[in-house]
């Protein structure tokens, strides 16, 4: 059989959505940047690359494809990425199959958050797989293609140059990636990188020039890119400086990133905007003091609300949309989940949408279970004491006035009473839809699914939360 020489990313894709199955969890799209990333480094090495997304293909139909390219069988290793624990049983059966199509190919696993926490539980997962890479590969990925380099878990700075998102099969239909930097450190209870300190921010112009030239990648076409950084700490005189490289241009475009509540001041959201920032994705996670320091949020819960509801009035203020990230952990209450809604009623003027859900413990026991002993030590249980071991996914009970039931029910409560459809479709299309998603097929699908799974309302009053208080 003829070997290409096509070095190959398949992004591992998911059998249903991490949260709720529905038509228009389905839409969505999450590129993998990670594995862009890797790709764009070799590419400009002088490799023929590509990069596949799973999404919620059949493993079949992703290997059927690739080899109807020619792409597979390559002289080069495949190269398997996991986006998420999520993605592990779809990737055990495509590795299954890959094996028994390509008898002799190579499979290097990577993925930092699934590979990273115990590589030798997931090479028992993975028997097909040769080598497991267990942090940022940039530093080796060319030697990889050829032997087995020695490998660590280096601090990996961003690299200084835009992702190729045209190795990306499809790579039209996805809304672009700009990495802005990498790490946080903040150290809160149920964050990978609560311990890996954030990198600083290159200078503004890089970032600017680096949306030019994505957006060249996009033959003229509107992109509205995500500003990648887990923890996007920008001042105001680098905000200023990138605004001032906007309006110095006639081309503007719209992007979106993430940060906390408490990282951002008011100056900083105005030059932000000004520089086309137009959705802000914000961790607030809770407003209940108690909780704010069980997750480890802050010493000082009044110091950090405060900050939150400046910071809320400053997008409101400058036409950002604000989307609130909250979370149901342990020891949550109908008390502390209360003090959450009254604050979010009082800052819903601000709020673009609402999302939440339960804490759920990632990873393997070696890391899962000190994160699961802090969780019982505030009041959770967990449900299956064997899934960390099983799947890597340990969801639990917060605790004994609520369970995972009424946790799952409270977070759509509380998402339908700040988000109707319409805010719900322009944050989901803003970044993750398909570019070429509009309305009439949002509606379409909104049609075919069960209300009862939507976290937005479609008729009718913001619903108020009721949840049980005995056990």
């Amino acid at each position: 059989m003829k070997h290409s020489e096509a070095v190959v990313f398949v992004s591992a894709g998911m059998s249903s959505p991490k949260k709720r199955d529905h038509a228009l969890a389905r839409r969505q799209l999450y590129l993998n940047y990670g594995a862009l990333s890797l790709a764009t480094t070799l590419s400009l090495a002088g490799y023929d690359t590509s990069v596949v997304h799973g999404e919620h293909e059949t493993p079949e139909s992703v290997i059927a494809a690739l080899l109807q390219s020619g792409r597979l069988p390559s002289v080069y290793p495949l190269m398997l990425s996991l986006p998420s624990f999520h993605a592990l049983p779809w990737a055990r059966t495509f590795c299954t199959l890959i094996r028994r199509a390509l008898p002799d190919c190579r499979i290097v696993v990577g993925g930092r958050w699934v590979v990273g926490p115990d590589p030798e539980w997931l090479r028992g997962k993975l028997p097909e797989a040769e080598v497991f890479v267990p942090g940022l590969a940039e530093p080796y990925i060319e030697a990889l293609l050829t032997g087995l380099p020695e490998m660590g878990r280096p601090r990996v700075p961003r690299p200084d140059r835009p992702l190729q998102h045209p190795l990306v099969d499809g790579y039209l239909r996805y809304q672009p990636s700009v990495e802005a930097s990498r790490g946080c450190g903040m150290g809160c209870g149920f964050c990978e990188e609560r311990d890996i300190p954030v990198d600083k921010l290159g200078p503004a112009e890089r970032i600017w020039t680096t949306m030019k030239a994505v957006q060249s990648q996009y033959a003229g076409g509107e992109i509205r890119p995500y500003l990648q950084a887990s923890m996007f700490v920008p001042t105001a005189r680098w905000a200023e400086a990138l605004a001032e490289c906007v309006q110095r241009d006639t081309l503007q475009i719209a992007w979106r990133t993430e940060s906390r509540v408490d990282a951002l001041t008011e100056d900083t959201i105005a030059a932000l905007a000004a520089a086309g920032m137009k959705v802000l994705d914000l961790g607030l996670e809770t407003a209940s003091p108690q909780q704010i320091v069980a997750m480890n949020k802050s010493r000082f819960p009044d110091r950090y609300l405060d900050r939150a509801s400046r910071l809320l009035n400053a997008c409101a203020r400058e036409g950002v949309q604000a989307k609130v990230n909250v979370l149901i952990y342990g020891g949550e209450t109908a008390r502390t989940l209360g003090e959450t809604q009254q604050w979010l009623d009082e800052h819903a003027g601000c709020i673009a949408g609402v999302s939440v859900g339960p804490v759920v413990a990632y990873g393997p026991p070696k890391t899962a279970d000190p994160f699961l002993h802090e969780l019982v030590e505030l009041g959770a249980r967990t449900i299956d004491a064997g899934s960390a071991q099983e799947t890597g996914i340990s969801r639990i009970h917060p605790s004994r006035e609520i369970d995972a039931t009424d946790a799952e029910h409270l977070s759509l409560l509380l998402s339908r009473r700040y988000m109707d459809a319409g805010q719900y479709f322009r944050l989901k299309q803003f970044s993750y839809y398909p570019r070429d998603y509009g309305r009439n097929d949002f509606d379409h699908d909104v049609a075919r699914s069960d209300p009862a799974r939507l976290p937005f309302r479609t008729t009718g009053d913001a619903p108020t939360m009721n949840p049980r208080t005995t056990r």
